[in-house]
């Protein structure tokens, strides 16, 4: 696939946010600053109207909030262990949170097998314990591998 997905720029530990769109910005923002986008505003602006069709919170507290964006220069997936969960939709309290960035048009369904790839792993309850208690942004990065 290239370049990798992860890097640890955008795997932030304890993130004080008090709402989606604080997380959004904040793995958007550090994802730029490693060059891997071309429009940060542009990239939040169309993650949040993503998530404004359906939640993209799926359950054992993590949400995969993710854009397929023209703003988008490489695919990437941040990632943020937030300082205390936050509530991100009507139901669903969420304190780990996979942000994917795809380029668009190009990369195909390239965000879905990236989600898909992550599914697989959230189902087993020590990946997300080991995510809960890393220490480290390589610890995170190894934990979820090559996704895609």
């Amino acid at each position: 696939m290239g370049e990798n997905l992860m890097a640890e720029p955008f795997v932030l530990f304890d993130l004080a946010a008090e709402n989606q769109q604080q997380v959004m910005r904040a793995l958007a923002a550090a994802m730029d600053q490693e060059g891997r986008l071309l429009d940060q505003e542009g990239y939040v602006e169309d993650v949040k109207s993503r998530e404004a069709q359906a939640s993209t919170a799926v359950g054992m507290n993590i949400a995969t909030p993710h854009a397929k964006s023209v703003h988008v220069k490489t695919p990437s997936l941040g990632f943020a262990r937030l300082a205390k969960p936050i509530q991100w939709d009507d139901n669903e309290k969420v304190d780990l949170v996979f942000q994917i960035a795809v380029p668009s048009p190009g990369q195909g369904d390239l965000h879905l097998k990236i989600i898909s790839s992550l599914f697989r792993k959230m189902v087993y309850p020590e990946f997300l314990e080991k995510l809960r208690g890393a220490e480290s942004a390589e610890e995170v990065i190894g934990l979820v591998g090559q996704v895609s």
